[in-house]
């Protein structure tokens, strides 16, 4: 289909895509069944209502819970997981024009850390997920020849041992100040897809004028 392919080709060019008003009158799970295959994420509704909430009212579990309006710092999804999502999809319901949803590709990172010091630096879960902290290394090589996992959030992952504590301090350093992609989800239909493996993510901070903002988000498993 022509839209899938549309779509597989700029994620693959850029590590993300931007379709305008698609399909604005279907529910998100049917848009996105044109693209490609919803990801069944356990502990997770297939698809995800996001709105700007104060940390008074979030869990603490959530970006909501530690940054309440203010920026998302960039993140990849479920980082601390053995096997993140492979691709995220952000699709707007109530949009706004003051609130951007910033993009970097991590072949950035990877360039200006390269390979070896991220594959060797390693990260674990904040917390235990099925009663153990695994070992992550914030880059990793994925069977089947899709390339590079990359992985990385300041709040949900924690360096392992003082080399990782290093590395960990200069990649927040360094994202706190590199330029990134800025993108406005305006209008119903606003479809922006992620690969997850490559691309890290945040949210800009939300004015009082913009707490309407509502997006739903979901995970695919492929592109078809």
């Amino acid at each position: 289909m022509i839209v899938s392919h549309n779509v597989l080709s700029g994620v693959m060019e850029r590590g993300f895509t931007l379709l305008r008003g698609f399909l604005p009158t279907c529910s998100t799970q049917q848009a996105l069944s044109v693209i490609g295959v919803v990801d069944l994420v356990e502990g997770l509704a297939p698809v995800q209502n996001l709105v700007p909430t104060a940390a008074s009212h979030a869990p603490p579990n959530t970006y909501s819970g530690n940054f309440g309006m203010g920026d998302f710092p960039l993140h990849t999804d479920l980082a601390h997981w053995s096997i993140p999502p492979r691709f995220l999809a952000l699709r707007c319901v109530k949009g706004s024009a003051t609130v951007a949803t910033r993009v970097l590709d991590g072949r950035q990172l990877m360039e200006r850390f390269g390979l070896t010091t991220l594959r060797r630096t390693l990260g674990q879960s904040r917390r235990p997920i099925r009663d153990r902290k695994q070992l992550l290394p914030l880059c990793e090589r994925v069977a089947g020849g899709v390339g590079y996992c990359l992985r990385w959030d300041s709040i949900f992952l924690r360096p392992a041992g003082d080399m990782a504590s290093t590395t960990f301090e200069q990649i927040s350093a360094y994202l706190a100040k590199v330029q990134v992609e800025e993108i406005q989800l305006l209008d119903p239909g606003d479809t922006l897809v992620i690969d997850n493996w490559r691309c890290l993510h945040g949210r800009g901070a939300v004015s009082d004028g913009s707490v309407q903002r509502k997006v739903e988000r979901a995970y695919l498993r492929s592109i078809t």
